[in-house]
């Protein structure tokens, strides 16, 4: 590890654990809530407010699964285009087993005024409690909601995209892929923050191997153990709701923009997604953030290459409706 391969502010940043014992975790004695409990606190730290022209709390019943919390972010663009702005599905990270709403807010709402579009932060259910594919079944709950309701926040019910960090890219595409093959509404566009899709695995990855030691956020054996507790025994591994990266057909697939860290173990996986998606013949925007870790897009109030990229992100988003 060498200081000049970090963006200065990343640095900074992390300085006590990069200078320190790193970021090594050891997930098989540790407490699930706790865990939650302890990342939660440890976003809010760095997470300033950020307010949005309108912001709506929702929970959705539903018969055959517990309540579904979402929340609705309505950007001042609302006033001149009511009925016209896109509708954003938005999936949080955390390894499948931890992440939420409220330490995801000021980047959704960030996000919205950025895109001009709507925003809807989904509550999905987390594993263990609720593995594979709990949490892809939420996803397309929400964008059947969201094309039934989006018309009342202002938002166009036929362009719905959908977003999302590390785990909530990888649910993004996999939802991307149902509403392909009419098992889900159709996407519109996706906006993919390192992602984990399958397509490498870390045997084969230089990322990982460069990066997943121990000692830039995101070790491997987390990761492993993150999918451990996700994924059921016996699921098949070729299953594009799992991993969409090793879906056999990636035709016909909405626009997409995809931001890798430079650092980052999973940025390999992430980028030959996009290769494999603009290889399929659809438009692709892969975007490289040399010196930054995973999870750089949730501190964009920390760091400028990450309120950068999101402003780049709403430049191409906005093409996609012209």
């Amino acid at each position: 590890m060498k200081k000049e391969e970090f963006d200065p502010e990343v640095y900074e940043f992390y300085k006590a654990s990069l200078e320190g014992n790193g970021f090594r975790a050891n997930l098989d004695n540790l407490d699930i809530e706790m865990l939650r409990e302890i990342e939660i606190k440890s976003h809010a730290w760095h997470l300033d407010p950020y307010e949005v022209y309108e912001k709506k709390d929702i929970t959705v019943s539903r018969e055959d699964a517990e309540d579904l919390w979402l929340r609705v972010y309505v950007p001042e663009a609302v006033r001149v285009d009511v009925g016209k702005l896109p509708v954003i599905l938005y999936f949080h990270g955390g390894g499948f087993i931890m992440g939420s709403i409220e330490d995801h807010d000021p980047l959704c709402g960030r996000l919205a005024d950025e895109c001009r579009a709507i925003v809807i932060s989904a509550e999905y259910r987390l594993a263990p409690e609720h593995p594979f594919p709990a949490c892809i079944e939420d996803a397309v709950f929400t964008a059947e909601w969201a094309r039934e309701h989006a018309h009342e926040f202002g938002g166009d019910p036929e362009r719905i995209l959908a977003g999302g960090d590390s785990s909530g890219a990888n649910i993004s595409a996999a939802l991307a892929l149902l509403g392909r093959d009419g098992k889900a509404p159709e996407i519109s566009g996706l906006i993919l923050f390192y992602g984990t899709y399958g397509c490498i695995g870390f045997s084969e990855s230089e990322s990982a191997r460069l990066y997943g030691q121990g000692d830039y956020v995101l070790p491997v054996n987390t990761i492993e153990k993150m999918m451990e507790l996700y994924i059921p025994e016996g699921t098949d591994p070729d299953d594009y709701r799992l991993n969409p990266g090793r879906a056999e057909d990636l035709c016909n697939m909405p626009p997409a923009v995809l931001i890798s860290g430079g650092l980052d173990p999973l940025r390999d996986d992430g980028e030959e997604f996009a290769k494999r998606l603009e290889n399929a013949g659809n438009k692709v925007w892969s975007i490289r953030a040399e010196g930054m870790m995973h999870g750089f897009m949730l501190y964009w109030q920390r760091f400028s290459r990450a309120k950068e990229l999101l402003k780049r992100t709403g430049e191409i988003v906005r093409t996609w409706s012209e």
